[in-house]
């Protein structure tokens, strides 16, 4: 089957790209491996809701129903990619990739697919997503222990964890929010926390957190971290005494710090006593878990939030790989000759459902002109 560009992967960053080639009259083919577009979100946990605004995320061209809020929840915006790709009228092959390679001939790209006829594109688009593969725990003695541990992908909802000690692994979005619901549920939860980050909220001062990091964006490096650093106390007040503060990250280094962790009431819990907050895990003994500074907690589970890979050192050629990232992380993102990536690029402070737009823009303008 030859084809002129295929995109691989049909979730919002792939979409962005289809959009911003159809708007330059080129046309592409989708593989995305789905049952249903959109079920990346509705796996996630109950609770979930985006962490950028609404309509700064809508994938361009398409549009919401009105009644979905200001942060979609996880099931809203899995609706909202199922619909975008039907307004888009993307009907995707339903495959799985299975290797994405140089035509032994000429600047082609084969992508092989599992149970379909494999696709020679002249370009391909790599769009399967940061959080592809859910990041292991590498503790020793998690091999071992009769400690029920599992990631944070793996967590739905507080029932199967009411009358057990859990420790959540990790201060990011997702640890702090999953901690903040178990607790919401009468959970007996601690927090793990190795570093701790800049806190902020989804709302501030009557506008919302997208549009602050635009400003950000155009302010040199040691504004925003000074911007980072007085935030805290003006949204949450002392925060120092209960373990939170000052952030150990710089907010202009997002791309390592992956940004700020958005408040969804953690913060109240560990005031008000509801969560302590530990050190990081540094092994695990039998039932307990010996933390960095010796101390040990025993517990019935542990949710580890410890990260996900895109991996794609599964399908792509390893020369265009480095710890299943992309090699090329400067726009247009061409990884090789006719070979892109979408939505797999370093962080910026606008985080990533905007940045996925502008970056299929340009994505789609280096394609048009090859």
């Amino acid at each position: 089957m030859n084809r002129s560009i295929v995109v691989i992967g049909a979730g919002h960053a792939g979409l962005c790209v289809v959009e911003a080639l159809q708007r330059r009259g080129l046309e592409c083919t989708v593989v995305d491996h789905a049952d249903r577009l959109g079920d990346v979100w509705r796996a996630r946990y109950d609770g979930l809701h985006l962490n950028t605004e609404r309509d700064a995320s809508l994938v361009p061209g398409t549009t919401i129903p009105d009644d979905v809020g200001r942060w979609p929840t996880g099931d809203e915006w899995a609706d909202h990619i199922e619909s975008a790709a039907d307004q888009l009228g993307v009907e995707p092959i339903r495959a799985t990739v299975r290797t994405v390679e140089r035509a032994e001939q000429g600047d082609h790209w084969v992508v092989t697919l599992e149970g379909a006829a494999p696709i020679i594109a002249r370009t391909v688009v790599v769009a399967t997503g940061r959080n592809r593969v859910p990041e292991s725990p590498v503790w020793t003695g998690v091999d071992t222990t009769s400690i029920h541990v599992m990631h944070a992908a793996e967590y739905r909802d507080p029932g199967p964890f009411i009358g057990r000690r859990v420790l959540v692994v990790g201060a990011g979005n997702s640890g702090t929010e999953i901690a903040h619901l178990l607790r919401a549920a009468d959970v007996d939860v601690t927090l793990s926390m190795r570093t701790r980050p800049v806190w902020a909220k989804r709302e501030l001062f009557g506008s919302n957190l997208t549009e602050f990091a635009r400003l950000g964006r155009r302010l040199p490096g040691w504004m925003v971290d000074l911007s980072g650093r007085l935030m805290q106390p003006l949204l949450f007040g002392r925060m120092k005494p209960f373990g939170l503060g000052p952030p150990q990250r710089r907010l202009s280094r997002v791309a390592e710090a992956s940004g700020a962790t958005l408040d969804s009431g953690f913060v109240d819990d560990v005031k008000a006593g509801r969560i302590a907050v530990v050190a990081a895990v540094d092994w695990i003994d039998g039932r307990q878990c010996v933390l960095t500074d010796g101390t040990r907690v025993e517990v019935d589970v542990v949710i580890a939030g410890v990260g996900y890979t895109p991996a794609l050192h599964d399908f792509l050629p390893p020369d265009v790989v480095v710890d299943g990232w992309p090699v090329v992380k400067e726009s247009p993102f061409e990884q090789a000759p006719g070979l892109f990536t979408a939505g797999l690029n370093p962080a910026k402070l606008t985080a990533f459902h905007p940045d996925f737009i502008a970056e299929a823009d340009e994505i789609a303008a280096a394609i048009h002109v090859r």
